[in-house]
């Protein structure tokens, strides 16, 4: 058996050896098919994910999300880098995402422009005229409040949350019976009833000697809150309580006074004083003629008239201002606006910031002259106030009950100064016109048949007519009669008549009479309304402008230099139109307005010019082309042709009429008062024609003409002012009421 085995062994080797090159090529061709069966094993693996890729791919370009498709596009790169489909997928999801950015862009600049137009339409709607202040939409503005509220009281507590709620139980009603009871029990059953947590500072009442067992006395026949009961307790042994440790903490006086902690208090509407305004000459169009020729030349010293509006109210035509706001004015006069010209400052530098202007020391001299004044380091207490200019805040170290002194100061301060007020001028013109004109032309001719005027007086007597003007005969030597007014106007109102209705006849005969007809009436009645309405704080001086500015050369000064004289215009810049300066104080009830008021209404007339005659000089020239003098040829007679030219300067002569009031009244609120007015009233009835026949009846209108004409007007000015307070105007409009929040 072990031979039969060897022979085999022997056989396989010596088959081997005789074909190893055969052999060693199957296996080799075996490798690479077996690599080959993987490969494309793993190539349709590939193609399997990535047709179920491209099948995702074309679901979200379908749907338009071409970010997630931009992924999937990069997952194929991944797997076939190099493929037409990978890359024309990632080249197909990067455009679509781009077009849909370009769409979006697009879509937000339509929306945004749809926005914008449908504002400027939103802001044309006119608000309500009786609400002067117009809060937003009644739940925008709660929300708004409550969040703001919040943070301010956030921002301001220092106390914890358990601090917050000792300080809310001290309104918890108590009874209060205590009869020689150990100050030590009363506390702790004072803390039992309400669950506040009570304290006893021992060192500091050992320092003012009092202890535990201290007797209190006090009953009293109903309820009251926890920290009154406290006060009437503590403040009998010198004693008083504080809020601090997340307890009530019972101490001295003087401990509590060392226990300060500091509080930031924005100031801001406190301390910057609320500028006053008034119009001025240099406002407008005369500053910039005046800062035009400064500009050009800086001696020249340009007469600019200083003639305003509220100058010619006042009667002050020489002042640079309509009123003075130094003595209109409750607070400092900053605020005049800054127009052309020297005399307009603007309201301060750029660079001195918002407190350049703040008055701290107003503020700090009122709290430590009212509250609490010996607790300040002036008078040797540990209280302390400084400013910060920076954000127009005031820093106080203080204890807490100055704390709380202080901010019901500022509050208060607030409430009054949040008053404002609007105010409404009418300037209301009345007129009424009439005129009535009859005008009758009645001539009447009696042909004589005279033709000629005799030559002798031995022939018969001739009748012929005479002009009984001249002393002569009529050119036909008829005899007429003329009557006729046509020219007679009415003495008022005569503007507005013109020829309504005109009728005439004639009759042709022996006697000729002409007949002609004319009547008209006219009634005119006009109702003009100007009313300025301004809104401004309680105590500020405030203005209003609607005007037209127009100049005017009303004279010429002669400036002589070397070898040469020129002319420097006077200018004269009239105010056409309405402008309103004033000052509203409001009384302690808050229900009447003192007001002081110029109101001014004005209008630019006729202009006339006058020419000042300055050189004349004459111009003669020689020619034979035309006929000068009008006889009939053209000769050496007609050469000579002479002209004068006058030259002058011309200035203007404008009529400016006005109407103003200067006074001072008291209105109720929301009630209307007659500042002043003027009545004006013209009539007349003229009359013309013959003594006699103008007085038969029925034949009076053809020998007696007549014409009536009246004018009335009336102007009046009115002033109606409203008080606002912000505070009601909010529960009125909006139903929220911060205090009870």
């Amino acid at each position: 058996m072990a031979m039969m085995v060897d022979r085999a062994i022997g056989d396989q080797k010596q088959f081997i050896q005789a074909n190893r090159a055969k052999i060693d090529l199957e296996l080799q061709n075996d490798a690479v098919r077996a690599e080959m069966a993987t490969e494309q094993a793993k190539n349709l693996v590939i193609d399997e994910e990535v047709s179920a890729l491209v099948r995702s791919f074309n679901e979200l370009i379908k749907d338009r999300r071409y970010q997630e498709a931009e992924i999937i596009a990069k997952q194929v790169q991944e797997l076939k880098p190099d493929d037409p489909i990978a890359v024309s997928m990632f080249h197909t999801s990067r455009m679509g995402t781009r077009l849909m950015i370009d769409q979006e862009v697009r879509d937000r600049k339509e929306l945004a422009f749809l926005d914008t137009m449908i504002d400027i339409d939103r802001s044309a709607v006119a608000i309500d005229p009786q609400l002067p202040l117009t809060m937003p939409d009644a739940r925008d503005w709660e929300a708004l409040s409550r969040l703001r509220l919040q943070d301010d009281n956030n921002g301001e507590n220092r106390l914890s949350q358990a601090e917050q709620e000792i300080q809310r139980k001290l309104i918890t009603d108590v009874s209060i019976k205590y009869a020689n009871r150990p100050l030590g029990e009363v506390i702790d059953e004072l803390s039992a009833v309400t669950g506040v947590p009570m304290v006893l500072d021992m060192r500091a009442l050992n320092a003012v000697r009092v202890t535990t067992d201290t007797p209190v006395t006090l009953q009293l026949p109903g309820s009251i809150k926890l920290k009154s009961a406290l006060n009437l307790i503590l403040n009998s042994l010198e004693l008083t309580y504080v809020i601090e440790n997340d307890v009530l903490s019972i101490t001295s006086l003087e401990a509590k006074r060392s226990k300060v902690y500091p509080r930031t208090y924005r100031v801001t509407d406190l301390v910057t004083p609320i500028p006053n305004f008034s119009t001025s000459y240099e406002d407008g169009l005369a500053g910039a003629l005046r800062a035009a020729y400064q500009m050009t030349n800086p001696q020249a010293n340009v007469q600019v008239m200083p003639v305003s509006m509220t100058d010619l109210g006042n009667g002050m035509a020489g002042a640079a201002g309509g009123m003075n706001s130094n003595v209109l004015g409750q607070y400092n006069p900053m605020g005049a606006q800054g127009g052309f010209g020297k005399n307009n400052p603007s309201m301060g530098g750029g660079a001195a910031g918002g407190g350049s202007f703040a008055d701290f020391q107003s503020l700090m001299d009122l709290i430590q002259t009212t509250i609490v004044p010996d607790t300040w380091e002036a008078l040797g207490g540990p209280s302390s106030m400084s400013p910060y200019p920076q954000n127009l805040s005031l820093v106080i170290s203080t204890t807490s009950e100055v704390h709380d002194q202080i901010a019901d100061l500022l509050e208060s301060l607030r409430r009054l100064q949040n008053l404002q007020i609007t105010i409404e001028v009418r300037f209301i013109t009345l007129s009424d016109t009439f005129a009535e004109q009859i005008g009758v032309d009645f001539q009447v001719q009696f042909d004589d048949r005279a033709q000629t005027l005799p030559t002798d007086s031995g022939g018969p007597s001739v009748v012929i007519g005479w002009d009984g003007v001249n002393g002569v005969a009529t050119p036909d030597l008829d005899i007429t009669l003329n009557n006729q007014s046509f020219g007679l106007a009415p003495p008022f109102g005569a503007q507005t008549v013109t020829n309504a209705s005109t009728i005439g006849f004639a009759i042709l005969s022996d006697i000729e009479a002409f007949f002609f007809l004319q009547a008209a009436q006219a009634d005119n009645r006009n109702n003009v309304m100007q009313a300025p309405k301004v809104t401004l704080f309680d105590g500020q001086l405030a203005s209003i402008s609607d005007q037209t500015q127009v100049p005017f050369v009303t004279s010429i000064t002669p400036v002589v230099g070397d070898f040469a004289v020129a002319q420097q215009p006077v200018i004269v810049v009239l105010n056409e139109g309405t402008q309103l300066n004033v000052q509203g104080i409001v009384s302690n009830d808050k229900r009447f307005v003192r007001l002081t008021l110029v109101p001014f209404f004005s209008q630019i007339g006729k202009v006339d010019t006058f020419t000042y005659e300055g050189r004349r000089t004459t111009q003669s020239a020689s020619r034979q082309e035309a006929d000068t003098n009008n006889d009939g040829t053209i000769n050496e007679s007609d050469e000579q042709e002479t002209e004068d030219v006058i030259e002058g300067s011309t200035v203007q002569l404008p009529q400016f009429a006005f109407t103003t009031v200067s006074t001072t009244v008291s209105v109720p609120d929301g009630g209307t008062i007659l500042l002043g007015g003027i009545k004006r009233l013209r009539e007349g009835r003229s009359e013309r024609g013959i003594p006699v026949l103008g007085k038969i009846p029925y034949l009076s209108r053809l020998f007696r003409n007549v014409s009536t004409g009246r004018e009335a007007q009336s102007l009046m000015l009115m002033v109606t002012p409203r008080i606002i307070i912000q505070e009601e105007e909010e529960e009125r409009q909006t139903g929220f009421n911060s205090d009870r929040q």
